[in-house]
């Protein structure tokens, strides 16, 4: 065999060896570039979790995220239903006469992202119950009940990313109206004041959510069912009551903790247990959670 063809056929072995590792490479790649499952991340006490405050007219949530840091994309879904809506026009309102008048409850979403490109620790956004344009604001009332369903993610694809998707129930009330009882949208946790009607008029409204994650617990706790946030507008304070745990099971020797927002500290209660009931008083708002010993 001359040098000529052997040249050739070596030519022709690195064309197909070249030809073969790309296209192993672009299997390789479509395989792993599609989308990435999404994973129900019910409660992790170290992991992401959000807290809602209310706005101070109810118009609005605020939206804080935690434990962010490690992630690289952030999304949510904000489900409610609401009664008729009302239009405010520089600080005056004006009935709306359009589609929901009949007084029957409307389905409302509201979907938004995150930027996370600077990869904080903690993210914070406004949610509106309705959308504003120019000088006008035209706004969801009667709001009370609803799901935040958050999305987050590792990775930026392939098969190292994940992906998970974090749901958590909010219940959105005045503690004028509902003459001083608060409670979780699944009814668990019930937070009672004896406070004055001016008193609680003066507070506004309250929102009360599940949480997926939780603060940094204390050396040797851990939890024992939902934990649940109560929250009152930034520039108020809920004056201080008794609140109601309540859990599937009793898992025995457990307390009622509450993480102080303003202390950032988790503080025992002095806890009274009936059956699957736990009771306390508290000084105000704050993640409530029974805690039980590892």
């Amino acid at each position: 065999m001359t040098v000529h063809k052997k040249t050739v056929i070596l030519i022709g072995i690195i064309i197909l060896l070249l030809f073969g590792g790309w296209f192993a490479f672009q299997k390789f790649t479509a395989q792993n570039s599609g989308p990435v499952e999404e994973v129900d991340l019910t409660f992790d006490a170290e992991g992401p979790f959000a807290i809602l405050s209310p706005r101070r007219d109810g118009n609005a949530l605020v939206l804080n995220i935690k434990r962010t840091s490690s992630y690289d994309s952030i999304s949510y879904d904000l489900a409610y239903t609401s009664t008729p809506d009302e239009i405010k026009v520089m600080g005056s309102r004006i009935s709306d006469d359009g589609e929901g008048s009949s007084g029957e409850s409307i389905d409302r979403g509201v979907s938004g992202t995150i930027d996370a490109k600077d990869k904080k620790g903690e993210y914070q956004q406004e949610i509106l119950f309705g959308t504003c344009s120019k000088n006008v604001c035209k706004y969801d009332k009667g709001v009370e009940n609803g799901t935040l369903t958050l999305h987050i993610k590792k990775g930026k694809g392939g098969s190292s990313s994940k992906a998970y998707r974090m749901n958590t129930q909010w219940h959105l009330q005045k503690p004028d109206v509902a003459l001083g009882i608060l409670t979780s949208g699944d009814g668990h946790l019930v937070y009672k004041t004896s406070a004055d009607r001016q008193a609680l008029s003066n507070v506004g409204f309250s929102i009360v959510n599940d949480l997926t994650g939780i603060p940094k617990l204390p050396s040797g706790k851990i939890v024992s069912g939902k934990v649940y946030s109560l929250n009152v507008s930034q520039t108020k304070e809920l004056p201080s009551g008794d609140v109601t745990l309540e859990l599937a099971e009793n898992p025995g020797a457990g307390k009622i903790y509450r993480y102080n927002y303003n202390k950032s500290e988790w503080t025992e209660l002095d806890t009274k247990v009936e059956g699957n009931k736990f009771s306390a008083k508290a000084d105000g708002a704050g993640i409530f959670a029974v805690l039980v010993s590892k």
